[in-house]
């Protein structure tokens, strides 16, 4: 039989509606007859109880997550006879970021995307029709809730009813026991490294050709990707004063966009540009035609997930800020000339660790590679782990020069912060890589380290070469600016 009727205690006061901040430790507890027992669980994880001789209280401690969210519990006391369950929430508060930072990390994130094109190309490219290529902001709400996107909607709506084109397509090889019935001598090739399997000589691995959905179906993909272009552009919009009626009507388009895109069950892949699409049919022709006006108007973008991340992983959208951050200021420099980038593939913007973001030459024969979270393992070149560990900032420009040995400036975004200043934890952990990534015969690599946290006031700069450094949007990201070019300075002379 299962009742209600425990009383679960947070920290000694009924938990109704408990809110507990981001990484607090808490105690819960709850009287329980002699002979029975409990489990707490939240989040589907059980925690370990404690008990007091004599108190027929049962404890449990529970540190809150670092995500900020609503958490299941779940509390069970089992008797000889019955089952009592009680059931609530927590909800995990962020407790270093409010939401309004929340937003105003967001919209800067938005407008960095023309900015950095716009740097990119020598500010010869406007990436839309304001000034200093950032896009105009009446263009985009007007064509989101305008006749143009409602004509788009009913035209990707239809291409979401018409039945997919299949055709055949080779599989990779497989054994060919796993398959579920012998295929068709006509349809199998077989594989490079297949044996005969005795007696009947059928080799035991074979390449198959299936019948499958085609991937290469353009108009499916241009659709979907103009889509979630057009979804994460509003999303941006609505952190940003709006008035009321209108904020109303883009919430409602946003919703049929998205009703829409549930319909193309196609992945994000890179953007298709034209010369590999040709529109067929009518409702083709009005996705390309809106394409093309989304580039004029919109002018360039973050790939959508970018700007999906919700509020209870605002480190990430911080640490993702900061990169971003400092990929522009690094493009402020004078002297330098971009030589390679992989920030933008067509409009889209994104931040990708498989590569450099930037890299950037001087006329004294020095280089800067920025990189997105890199990887610097024991084995790794020309930098790597003076210990086992792997080690991966948020950030980090390689440097290189003529006359001097590689070195390496380490930039890591700390979402944790007391009153304005880095907790010590966070200081331990930049020393370890300061310390801890190096060149192969030993030596430190790590020339210098800044810690970035939410805060304001100015930078701690420690003899070690560790400097904490306040930053968020605004006057504040000036000091980051001028720490840069105080580095890569130092770094080149």
């Amino acid at each position: 039989m299962v009742v209600a009727g425990p009383v679960l205690l947070l920290d000694g006061v009924p938990a109704a509606a408990p809110i507990v901040p981001e990484r607090n430790v808490v105690e819960w507890s709850c009287a329980v007859p002699a002979g029975a027992t409990a489990q707490l669980a939240i989040d589907g994880e059980p925690l370990e109880p404690f008990l007091r001789p004599g108190d027929s209280m049962w404890r449990w401690r529970w540190q809150a997550p670092a995500a900020a969210g609503v958490y299941p519990v779940r509390l069970t006391i089992t008797a000889a006879t019955q089952v009592t369950e009680w059931r609530g929430t927590v909800h995990v508060a962020p407790s270093l970021l409010d939401a309004r930072r929340y937003a105003a990390l967001l919209a800067d994130l938005v407008q960095l995307a023309p900015a950095l094109a716009h740097a990119l190309n020598g500010g010869r490219y406007a990436a839309g029709s304001g000034a200093s290529g950032y896009p105009d902001r009446a263009a985009l709400p007007a064509l989101l809730t305008g006749p143009l996107t409602q004509r788009l909607i009913a035209a990707v709506e239809r291409l979401a009813r018409q039945p997919r084109q299949r055709r055949w397509q080779w599989e990779g090889p497989r054994e060919l026991g796993m398959l579920r019935e012998r295929p068709d001598p006509a349809r199998w090739r077989i594989a490079s490294d297949a044996a005969p399997l005795p007696p009947a000589g059928w080799p035991d691995r074979v390449g198959v050709q299936a019948y499958r959905p085609d991937p290469l179906e353009r108009g499916r993909q241009v659709a979907a990707q103009v889509l979630d272009r057009l979804i994460a552009s509003g999303q941006a919009l609505l952190v940003m004063p709006l008035p009321a009626e209108a904020r109303v009507r883009l919430v409602m388009v946003i919703g049929r966009l998205r009703a829409a895109r549930l319909q193309f069950d196609v992945n994000n892949q890179p953007l298709i540009g034209r010369p590999m699409w040709r529109p067929r049919s009518r409702d083709e022709r009005i996705v390309a035609a809106y394409q093309r006006l989304m580039q004029r108007r919109l002018g360039v973008g973050w790939a959508p997930e970018l700007l999906e991340i919700p509020v209870r992983e605002v480190a990430r959208l911080y640490e993702t800020w900061c990169v971003a951050r400092v990929g522009l200021d690094l493009l402020s420099l004078s002297d330098w000339q971009v030589h390679d980038q992989s920030i933008f593939a067509g409009q889209t913007a994104q931040l990708t660790t498989q590569q450099p973001l930037l890299v950037l030459a001087h006329p004294t024969g020095a280089t800067l590679a920025l990189r997105y979270q890199p990887r610097y393992a024991p084995d790794s070149q020309p930098f790597r782990s003076l210990d086992d560990r792997v080690r991966v900032p948020d950030g980090a420009i390689e440097f290189t020069h003529p006359r001097r040995a590689p070195g390496l400036i380490v930039l890591d975004a700390k979402y944790r912060s007391e009153e304005g200043a880095l907790p010590a934890s966070a200081i331990d952990e930049g020393y370890s890589y300061l310390a801890g990534i190096g060149h192969h015969d030993g030596s430190r690599a790590v020339a210098a380290l800044a810690l970035l946290f939410p805060g304001s006031g100015a930078p701690v700069v420690y003899a070690s070469g560790l400097t904490a450094l306040p930053l968020l949007p605004g006057e504040q990201t000036r000091t980051l600016t001028a720490w840069l070019r105080d580095r890569i300075l130092d770094a080149i002379i």
